[in-house]
């Protein structure tokens, strides 16, 4: 037995009754409840639930009409079936209209059973339509996704709210428009290849095509389509995918180009230096490539910060591409480097008027960064096809070489690649190799270099000083190794090594009982702008127990003029912590002596270019003579470096010089040897 929950609407419960014995004998379990009034009606409609109404067309006080009304305006989705009696085809026929599922005659209950059965299915399939119906509007007005039906020409018949949010219309502006006309023209002969192909029975499956947005931009659709089962209609879905398209797209982009500058990076200058080579073969042409480097662009890191840093290399960008063809190429390199490919080339003469060019206006007029005007330089090293390398590793690496050569001899020039540069950067790469190992296996020593009292003659300190002894080189200069080491970052390890030695050595003599002497250690820029100094050098104190006022640390007055006022901060500390401060090369800079009142320095040390001439060239005797008595004004030492003779020491004792430091009394020495001169007293003759 099916279960059927009914609503009577019935006066006559003889009637209800014999209904309920036709349902149940057609199979159904009725649970009726009856009512006689419309308030009866309309109370129980909404105490339901009930799969049925069956209603008399005419009661006392209330008749079919009224009730199939109530049912309607409910909008329950309840099915009806009016029970009467013999009644007109008219009156038939309008309570069908009025919504009546069906109508039974009282005389003839054999059409009961199937009129609620079908009344039954219909009322399922209405509430499947129904929820479909929701279902499909939900969708429509909450996707996400551009959803529309067309008709077979491409014309929109309907079209979801996400029509508003991708392409910028409102559904009804849509309507009857043909979606070909919303299809950017590069894309609209591939759509309609595949429109063709579903006409015809196709599905199509993620076809990504370019669309136009109502505000003239791009929108990249993938679309899916397929055609209804009577051929009448196509229904399409397109998913937005502009953001990973232009993601995409981005990434292609960042492959082949700087993000910073937006020039093109090394990977895309390689391929066009290729490409150029092989149009240079044909055309029996040459080409070039220009290796440049900013000069001292770390100075502006350090000084003003990366980002503002990052502002000046797009600027430098941009005049750099301002300053070349355009069929060249400028491209980032990385850090502050850039390639430029120059094309084309009658004779490599054309490629030095470039450069040449470049090395002049690069920072002239000045970089206007954050309303600051910034001078920059730049080193340009140069290959030339084809011979200087037939391809893009050999011409960018030869360049590279020429870029080093040019800041070597002095910055802000360019330089032709040559073969002897090659050997010269193997050299310096062998060197460098061998300098990594160089602590480990025991090659680096120092010796010690004394400096003298002019006044006493007795030995008051020394300078340590760092050899290198290759077991294949044998000695090698400092000047040939001290640079590669600065270049290479290994400066900051072996100057660790330099500082810990010196003070475990000026420890050992200052236990053996021996006069009191300072031992001045060389810091390098690396050194004194990479890390914090004041705590290397006190962890260095503790660890070898030197007393801080037997150690004296000497920068080069160029050193300091790269951050005068962080200089000034860490000589303060330093002081503050006994350690003694000397500023070496003194005059070599030119630019501190402003502020040389604000260093909190003991030393002041001449350098020995003005010492060595300073008998036979009236200029550098007055700058040594200007030197001490401005030393003397500041309540400096005064140490002269590079005194050969007994000449030179007469006039700088005449002058007032306080001590010297040079062959005149002993070259570098090995500890030991310092250590034996030390013990014999020997002094400074004269």
């Amino acid at each position: 037995m099916t279960l059927l929950r009914a609503l009577m609407v019935e006066d006559s419960e003889d009637d209800a009754i014999l209904v309920q014995e036709v349902l149940r004998s057609g199979g159904y379990d009725p649970r009726v409840h009856r009512v006689e009034t419309e308030a009866d009606l309309r109370h129980a409609l909404h105490a339901g639930p009930w799969d049925i109404i069956l209603s008399d067309y005419m009661l006392p006080a209330f008749d079919a009409r009224g009730a199939l009304d109530l049912i309607r305006t409910s909008g329950l989705g309840i099915p009806a079936i009016v029970i009467s009696g013999t009644v007109g085809e008219d009156v038939a026929i309008e309570t069908l209209k009025l919504g009546a599922d069906d109508y039974v005659l009282k005389q003839n209950l054999t059409r009961l059973v199937p009129a609620v059965a079908r009344a039954l299915d219909l009322a399922e399939s209405r509430r499947q339509q129904n929820r479909l119906e929701h279902m499909k509007t939900l969708i429509l007005e909450n996707s996400l996704d551009l959803i529309c039906t067309l008709d077979t020409q491409g014309c929109f018949l309907e079209v979801s709210a996400a029509a508003q949010a991708v392409l910028g219309y409102a559904p009804a502006e849509l309507m009857g428009i043909c979606l070909e006309t919303l299809i950017h023209p590069d894309a609209s002969s591939s759509f309609q290849h595949e429109f063709q192909a579903v006409l015809q029975g196709q599905r199509m499956r993620d076809f990504e095509c370019r669309f136009r947005h109502k505000a003239g931009r791009d929108v990249y659709l993938t679309w899916s389509a397929v055609l209804s089962a009577d051929h009448s209609v196509i229904v399409g879905v397109g998913r937005d995918v502009t953001e990973r398209k232009q993601a995409e797209q981005r990434i292609r982009y960042l492959a082949t180009h700087d993000g910073l500058t937006d020039l093109p990076n090394r990977n895309l200058i390689q391929d066009r230096i290729q490409q150029a080579i092989a149009h240079a073969r044909r055309a029996d042409r040459q080409l070039a490539v220009l290796f440049l480097d900013l000069d001292r662009f770390k100075v502006i890191n350090d000084g003003y910060g990366h980002p503002f840093g990052d502002l000046v290399l797009k600027t430098a960008a941009e005049r750099l591409v301002s300053l070349v063809r355009e069929s060249d190429t400028v491209a980032r390199q990385g850090g502050d480097e850039f390639l430029i490919l120059l094309t084309d080339l009658r004779r490599a003469d054309d490629a030095y008027v470039v450069a040449r060019e470049i090395v002049e206006k690069l920072g002239q007029p000045a970089l206007m960064v954050q309303e600051r005007e910034i001078h920059v330089t730049g080193s340009i090293g140069v290959a030339v096809f084809p011979q200087d390398g037939d391809s893009a590793d050999a011409l960018i690496g030869n360049a590279d070489v020429a870029m080093y050569r040019a800041k070597h001899l002095g910055r802000n020039t360019c330089q032709f690649f040559t073969r002897a540069m090659s050997e010269e950067t193997q050299r310096r790469v062998n060197l460098e190799t061998g300098l990594h190992d160089a602590v480990a296996l025991n090659q680096l020593e120092l010796v010690y270099q004394p400096m003298v009292s002019l006044t006493s003659g007795r030995i008051t300190g020394c300078e340590a000083l760092l050899r290198w002894r290759h077991p294949e080189l044998g000695l090698v200069p400092p000047a040939q190794f001290i640079p590669i080491a600065e270049d290479s970052g290994l400066i900051v390890p072996i100057g660790d090594w330099v500082l810990h030695t010196a003070c475990t050595q000026a420890r050992a003599w200052h236990d053996a009982g021996l006069q009191p002497i300072t031992v001045a250690v060389n810091l390098s820029a690396r050194q004194f702008l990479q890390q914090d100094v004041v705590s290397w050098v006190t962890s260095t104190l503790r660890t070898t127990g030197l007393p801080p006022g037997l150690l004296e640390l000497e920068l080069t007055e160029s050193l300091i003029a790269q951050d005068v006022e962080h200089v000034i901060t860490t000589f303060g500390r330093l002081r503050d912590a006994g350690v003694k401060l000397s500023i070496d090369d003194f005059g070599t800079g030119y630019s501190s002596l402003g502020y040389l009142k604000r260093f909190p320095a003991d030393t002041l040390k001449i350098d020995q270019s003005f010492v060595r001439d300073m008998l036979t060239d009236p200029e550098d005797a007055t700058i040594v003579r200007a030197v001490i008595a401005l030393a003397h004004n500041l309540e400096f030492k005064v140490v002269a470096e590079g005194v050969e003779t007994e000449q030179h020491c007469r006039f700088l004792r005449d002058n007032g010089c306080d001590e010297i430091q040079g062959n005149c009394f002993s070259g570098p020495i090995p500890a030991a040897v310092f250590e034996a001169v030390l013990r014999s007293g020997k002094r400074l003759s004269g």
